[in-house]
């Protein structure tokens, strides 16, 4: 199986995975230690599913209103939070941040992002386009944009 994200392992400690039939298993080698190791992920016809998603988020603490979220509903007004799920949503990290800040940047300061694992996560963050979203925001409106991590779990990590 390709794709999987590793559950367990020395470089992916506090991951999380979600208690659910949408899982796919499977076996992975770990691009850090190369070393095989069971490996999940969400069965693809789940992503983009604001209802599948709400478990995940209310998971995280992220709840209550006035909090845009990714996968969610669509058509909501804008709020000064947006919470995405980067295991859940089909498009990457970057697409979503550049399409919320394009109808949402004048109100929305603090972003959170979610994975099932620190690994997921990191790389969500690592891609180009939201590197260079980040990067411009930071020059063109220093120190309006938040940036907060957090596990499927709740904990709150630092990139």
């Amino acid at each position: 199986m390709q794709s999987l994200q590793t559950k367990n392992g020395p470089f992916c400690q506090g991951g999380h995975q979600p208690p659910h039939h949408s899982i796919e298993h499977g076996n992975v080698v770990c691009h850090h230690c190369q070393e095989q190791q069971d490996g999940w992920r969400i069965d693809p016809a789940y992503l983009d599913n604001g209802e599948f998603a709400q478990e995940f988020f209310d998971g995280a603490g992220i709840s209550g209103g006035a909090i845009n979220c990714y996968p969610g509903r669509p058509g909501g007004t804008c709020h000064e939070v947006c919470a995405i799920h980067v295991d859940l949503i089909s498009q990457s990290l970057g697409q979503i941040v550049r399409r919320h800040l394009r109808s949402c940047g004048r109100i929305t300061r603090h972003f959170i992002l979610v994975g099932f694992t620190i690994d997921s996560l990191q790389d969500a963050v690592r891609s180009n386009l939201f590197q260079s979203i980040r990067e411009m925001y930071e020059l063109t409106h220093p120190g309006d944009f938040t940036f907060e991590f957090r596990t499927g779990d709740g904990t709150q990590v630092l990139l």
